[in-house]
């Protein structure tokens, strides 16, 4: 059963990858005898990642391949049904730069890199 649970996040990484997209789940593990791990740390970051299109905003292709909720404003409130804790929110970067327009406004190029990340304030 334990390893079961280890692989179910592996199979859907995988399979998101196979989608050209991917979702990563950062957990710290800690060992507690040689033979049985446990998840240690609470605070996993989750972020999802996607090549830009020509012709295709940021918000657009995170809603082809991903379950979006997005507020009447534009915000995005949830990716997944992953919804940020409290002074959280969902911020998206471009070729490793934070975004300074809404992902509705943002026309994506062949060759950028678009990620969401889960930031606090």
């Amino acid at each position: 059963m334990r390893y079961s649970k280890a692989l179910l996040p592996v199979a859907l990484s995988l399979l998101l990858l196979g989608a050209g997209c991917s979702l990563t789940q950062t957990v710290n593990v800690s060992t507690r005898t040689a033979n049985t791990n446990t998840v240690a740390n609470t605070n996993a970051s989750t972020s999802v990642r996607y090549p830009g299109q020509d012709g295709k905003n940021a918000l657009e292709l995170l809603q082809s391949n991903h379950t979006v909720d997005v507020s009447a404003q534009g915000f995005v409130n949830a990716i997944d049904d992953r919804q940020p804790a409290d002074r959280q929110f969902w911020a998206y970067y471009v070729n490793g730069k934070q975004a300074d327009v809404g992902a509705k406004e943002y026309q994506t190029k062949n060759g950028d890199q678009i990620e969401w990340k889960l930031e606090s304030y």
